[in-house]
């Protein structure tokens, strides 16, 4: 993909450009035509887990993650400067690399604030203000909202959604004038290849940025089955935002396909190798013992290799990224490392798609582990 951010931000990149370049590959893959360094990590709400050694193991100048405003109000101002996790995304740029944030406003269990100069949402301004206060400085990309199609009751995302996001859109859009100029971006929309998804309000939102002048564009969140699925939401997205204004997707995966896989069985050639595995597993039974019991490293290899749902797809992030590059995308954010107490039957299996195992894998000295397959079609296309 081309990337479109100045040239003092592409130059913080140089570096993990070439790291990837020397980077010893752990895995034999077909590789793909290399191309700029517009493939980053995702960190989603997990910043605090920012480590420079493992962005070098992977070798990315580009890295993402979303706070949560409205939890980090609950906990006051105060709390603001030791929190963790804003203390992790300010590290980013610190080691050189581009950030891109997400501003997180979690409105499921409530309404929207509705009047402008009510003391609540002159509270959330002044709060999502301290906020940047803190991180602007460290952040080179911005988005306006995380999902707030999901991150909102079913009954609430019509036009008091769009009014709200686009209040704060321009309380961002105020704030940077003020400061240096960053891209600000709107979103991030879900299921976009879903006519369910493709509502009033998604239009009227995206229509908002099309129209803005200074909103780049918008962020789409694309948790898939097959990849002709991303295509067809891009495709729909960019036909109502015009092609002067930007995409990102600070998400994307293979989630959906996953999923459809838990309740198949477990290798049988795989449940023989492995003392510990009960040749009467379902795929979901050995996730959910890995979560509990992290498995050795070469065990969980043998685990996914051994699986045609996951050995077949193992060439997705590459092959996704030259999706990317034909549908003009300027960058996008894969997991770097996942989190989930237990999976079920029915449960997203988020787990399978880190470029690290830092909850199916042990962690010799403490050292999270890279998963199969996914750091070399990684670096096969930064």
């Amino acid at each position: 993909m081309t990337t479109t951010l100045s040239q003092g931000l592409l130059r913080r990149a140089l570096t993990a450009t070439v790291v990837a370049a020397v980077s010893v590959t752990t895995f034999a893959v077909t590789a793909s035509p290399a191309s700029a360094s517009d493939l980053g990590v995702n960190y989603n709400g997990l910043t605090r887990a920012v480590n420079d050694s493992e962005l070098d193991r992977v070798g990315t100048g580009l890295a993402r993650g979303f706070l949560d405003i409205r939890a980090l109000q609950r906990g006051g101002v105060g709390s603001l400067d030791s929190d963790p996790d804003v203390a992790g995304f300010t590290r980013i740029s610190g080691t050189g690399r581009r950030a891109v944030l997400n501003l997180k406003f979690d409105f499921r269990g409530d309404s929207f604030p509705a009047d402008a100069d009510s003391t609540r949402f002159k509270d959330l301004r002044a709060f999502t203000t301290e906020v940047l206060d803190r991180v602007y400085a460290s952040t080179d990309v911005l988005v306006v909202g995380n999902e707030p199609f999901i991150e909102s009751d079913p009954a609430d995302r019509n036009q008091s959604l769009v009014d709200f996001y686009t209040h704060m859109a321009n309380h961002v859009i105020a704030y940077n004038k003020t400061r240096r100029d960053i891209p600000v971006y709107v979103g991030a929309f879900n299921n976009l290849q879903k006519s369910g998804w493709r509502t009033p309000a998604t239009e009227k939102l995206i229509a908002y940025a099309k129209n803005t002048p200074r909103i780049a564009g918008i962020d789409l969140h694309m948790h898939v089955g097959a990849i002709p699925e991303m295509d067809q939401a891009i495709t729909w997205a960019r036909g109502r935002l015009g092609g002067s204004k930007g995409i990102i997707s600070t998400e994307f995966s293979l989630k959906n396909h996953f999923k459809a896989q838990l309740g198949k069985p477990v290798n049988a050639g795989f449940a023989s190798r492995h003392a510990a595995v009960n040749p009467s597993w379902k795929v979901w039974q050995y996730l959910d013992f890995s979560l509990r019991n992290p498995r050795p490293r070469a065990e969980w290899v043998d685990f996914l290799k051994s699986s045609d749902w996951f050995f077949n797809v193992r060439f997705f992030l590459g092959n996704a990224d030259e999706l990317f590059d034909r549908k003009n995308l300027r960058f996008a954010t894969y997991a770097m490392r996942q989190s989930q107490s237990s999976i079920g039957p029915n449960t997203d299996p988020w787990i399978l798609n880190g470029i690290y195992c830092n909850q199916t894998c042990t962690r010799p000295g403490g050292t999270s582990q890279l998963n199969y397959a996914w750091v070399d079609s990684f670096r096969n296309r930064t």
